[in-house]
């Protein structure tokens, strides 16, 4: 548990640190990029400090290009 308040309290630093200078100079596309990449991070973060079980990102990138790889054979005949 106080891991996962370290790591909540830290990004909850990096974000309090970076994002105002971002929202001053009114670049909302780079803020939402840079939330959802520090908050990303964070979940993730949160995850790997309390060594909880997660699937590899390998097996969602083969689930979601396997339709594709099989309609390219289809199309090709091989």
């Amino acid at each position: 548990m106080l891991m996962t308040i370290t790591v909540i309290v830290i990004g909850g630093i990096v974000g309090w640190i970076d994002l105002p200078s971002l929202i001053r100079r009114k670049e909302w596309k780079e803020t939402a990029v840079y939330s959802v990449m520090l908050l990303t991070g964070t979940g993730f973060s949160v995850i790997a400090a309390n060594l909880w079980e997660f699937p590899s990102p390998l097996y969602i990138i083969m689930w979601i290009y396997e339709p594709v790889n099989q309609f390219l054979a289809n199309l090709t005949g091989t």
